[in-house]
């Protein structure tokens, strides 16, 4: 029978850092360049008079979600982290509770 509860506290910190990383290494740093070369362009070789205020302002709102979006992966490391804390502080208090009733 499988376990009720599991928790490899080894691999909740390498997922979490991973997740972390992604957002701070790989993801926003894209999103930025991305960004950058999307104004560029609206500026330089897309230019039309509503138009590209237009694209320029909808990109800003697709960015400004986008980047929200980062900030909520790194919210689930940070719960995979608290989860992870909340067991083994349950852990101890179990076993300090067992060790100071012998």
């Amino acid at each position: 029978m499988a376990p009720n509860i599991k928790l490899t506290y080894s691999e909740i910190t390498r997922v979490s850092n991973l997740l972390d990383n992604s957002v701070e290494h790989t993801l926003v740093p894209r999103m930025k360049e991305a960004k950058t070369e999307v104004d560029n362009v609206l500026t330089t070789n897309l230019v039309l008079v509503k138009a590209s205020p237009a694209l320029q302002a909808q990109y800003e709102k697709f960015s400004t979600a986008l980047q929200a979006a980062t900030e909520s992966i790194k919210g689930y490391a940070q719960q995979f982290r608290q989860i992870m804390q909340s067991v083994q502080d349950m852990d101890k208090d179990i076993a300090d509770k067992v060790n100071s009733s012998q």
